[in-house]
């Protein structure tokens, strides 16, 4: 019996040291690591998990032990690494909620392997050590139970333990009135509710924060575990609440620039991986040109959502966020009715609305949400343009058959150039990552032409290929807006037209280190909220609009800022950005907490906030963060009771 008590002590002592390392090496790596009471608690819920581990095990054989034991080692290894891997791509966190179409993420299957760093194996250690330990026979897996009583103890212990982690969790509010000054509170949203960390651990509002103060195992059991969640509130009783915090939140007012292109033509182009560095006078004439002469917002971030381009696309178009507990926001609510969309808009002012994009439906239904649910008069997609033909879905599981801008612009505009008066929403593709020489849109002429720059700039041995191939993709982009221009100069519309032209997403095809290292004007160095910062411009006939402009914007302000500069009938309330010439000031806020504005910039990574505003505090910047979770909480109930329909 005490030899069974020794074994089972080792074999538990090597899952605890394995959890807690993982834990910290995650942290390290992805989050922040500080020796507090949050890593406390970690190491608590650590504790637990292994009690729990131990009593499942010594039910069985020492055979059937030592499988179960590498299963687990290597299960839990596997999921520390794929959270940072999938964090390398979208700067989010999965959970069981958004695992979605399999086939559609087996099509990026490659690009796994190529996110793959050396420093990964570290992840892998306790895996090698379970393996050492094997070889050398230093594990005995003789545990099983030797009494009836044991089980039930071990049990109690395992109960007991998880019981005290929870209980150390902190039920005070994160804010209160004697904290900040009233006056300082985002209280634009109507009634503050403010959020305690037991919430954060019940709901798990935010991904980040609850990986950051609970671990990696407790997000995936509290993850786990809200499947079966059923919501207190009533929908009923959620129509109520709702209604009451929409009728409080602040209207809008009309301010200098309401109207200014009242009734003029419009032109949306979401460009994909669209970055402040595709932006070149020798290689991107076209885009130079309107950079320079035209109105450029440097200010402009397009934040990492859950799914990067279609949920960009659903911020846009609908001024509201997308949920992260579900696959894919454009799939899962395109039955839903959203009053305040830019087609709808457009078309409630006689417009004519048309959406085109240069690739299939295979990853999202954009063909039935741009009709059914935003509203478009028409849409086109590659295989509707003559674009691709004999399209075959099992394809896409090995290849990525990305298509030209410039095609899509010759086939797209002879269907809008002529109508009275337009709306015409672009999305672009061939921008798309992996940036190698096998790249549709790598074409000779253009690698030929960024190897000529890059020999003139002296840059040539400095730059890697990635960027080189980047920059020739971006080429074939340029061509396309070039096209455009002269074809509404052509048809003479020109005049009677303002484009805009947003990136979806920077170029996250490309390590964060390359592009700071290449970037050097908007990038700021090793800062994870400047990444996100690409170009946003406008081109109009209104010379005093024109130059560079300074205010704070996102995805989500693009609605309610070209409704105001049309002069579109909405009701400002039901949307959840801002139209960025508003007086009030404007926050960016990502989905992982982090803020950005004129005053303030705070990174929920580091923890770490910049002001150059004495009345900016770790408070304030703490009631922004809690109105934000307010707002982002009714946004969700909003998309899930589809809300504006029952009204």
């Amino acid at each position: 019996m005490k030899q069974k008590l020794l074994n089972a002590f080792t074999l538990f002592s090597m899952f605890l040291l394995s959890i807690i390392y993982l834990e910290i090496l995650f942290k390290s790596r992805v989050l922040t690591f500080s020796l507090d009471l949050q890593l406390l608690r970690v190491i608590l819920f650590s504790l637990s998990y292994t009690f729990f581990v131990m009593f499942f095990l010594m039910f069985f054989k020492p055979r059937t032990v030592q499988r179960l034991s590498l299963f687990f080692i290597v299960v839990v290894s596997f999921l520390f690494l794929n959270q940072e891997v999938y964090h390398s791509f979208v700067e989010g966190f999965y959970s069981f909620r958004v695992i979605g179409d399999f086939t559609a993420g087996l099509s990026f299957f490659s690009d796994y392997f190529l996110a793959l760093r050396f420093g990964h194996i570290t992840y892998f250690f306790p895996l090698i050590g379970f393996i050492a330990l094997l070889k050398f026979n230093m594990i005995n897996f003789e545990i099983e139970y030797g009494t009836i009583k044991q089980p039930l103890i071990l049990l109690i212990i395992s109960v007991l333990t998880l019981s005290i982690s929870v209980q150390s969790i902190s039920d005070k509010n994160n804010i209160d009135s004697t904290d900040v000054p009233l006056e300082l509170i985002d209280i634009s949203d109507g009634t503050l509710i403010n959020y305690n960390d037991v919430d954060l651990y019940t709901y798990v509002y935010n991904n980040q924060e609850a990986l950051q103060k609970f671990g990696i195992l407790t997000y995936t059991q509290r993850d786990f575990f809200n499947l079966f969640r059923k919501d207190p509130i009533t929908k009923k009783a959620y129509d109520v609440l709702i209604t009451d915090y929409l009728e409080n939140r602040d209207g809008h007012s009309d301010n200098n620039m309401t109207g200014l292109f009242e009734d003029k033509n419009f032109i949306l182009i979401m460009a994909e991986s669209f970055d402040t560095f595709a932006i070149n006078e020798t290689l991107t004439p076209n885009l130079y040109s309107l950079k320079q002469n035209y109105a450029y917002f440097e200010n402009y971030y397009s934040p990492l959502y859950y799914r990067s381009t279609a949920d960009t696309e659903f911020l846009a178009q609908t001024s509201m966020y997308p949920n992260k507990n579900v696959t894919l926001s454009m799939d899962a609510y395109q039955n839903n009715l959203f009053p305040n969309t830019l087609p709808k808009l457009f078309k409630d002012a006689d417009y004519s609305t048309f959406s085109f994009h240069n690739y299939t439906d295979y990853f999202y239904p954009r063909g039935d949400f741009h009709l059914d649910a935003l509203g478009y008069d028409q849409y086109w997609g590659s295989e509707e343009l003559g674009i691709t033909s004999n399209f075959n879905p099992d394809a896409m599981i090995i290849d990525h058959v990305w298509q030209s801008d410039y095609d899509l612009m010759k086939r797209a505009i002879p269907k809008f150039i002529n109508d009275n008066q337009f709306f015409v929403n672009l999305l672009t593709v061939s921008g798309h990552f992996q940036y190698t020489e096998n790249h549709e849109m790598a074409k000779p002429e253009y690698v030929a032409a960024v190897m000529d720059y890059l020999e003139t700039e002296n840059l040539v041995n400095d730059v890697p290929d990635d960027i080189v191939y980047y920059l020739a993709v971006q080429m074939e982009f340029d061509k396309a807006i070039g096209y455009l221009i002269d074809a509404l100069e052509e048809a003479n519309r020109l005049d009677d037209t303002v484009i805009m032209i947003f990136g979806d997403h920077y170029a996250y095809g490309i390590t964060n280190d390359d592009i700071w290292e290449y970037e050097d004007q908007y990038k700021i160095d090793q800062d994870e909220l400047d990444i996100h910062n690409v170009p946003m411009m406008i081109v109009s006939d209104e010379t005093s609009f024109n130059g560079i402009h300074s205010e704070y914007m996102s995805s989500i302000d693009i609605l309610p800022t070209v409704a105001n500069l049309f002069n579109l009938e909405t009701n400002y309330r039901h949307l959840f950005g801002n139209d960025i010439f508003d007086s009030q000031e404007n926050v960016v806020h990502f989905a992982n907490g982090s803020l950005i504005s004129s005053r303030f910039r705070y990174d929920s990574m580091t923890q770490h906030y910049i002001t150059n505003d004495d009345t900016v505090t770790d408070y304030y910047l703490l009631s922004l963060n809690t109105a934000f979770v307010n707002r982002y909480l009714y946004n969700v109930r909003i998309l899930e009771y589809d809300y504006f329909k029952k009204r």
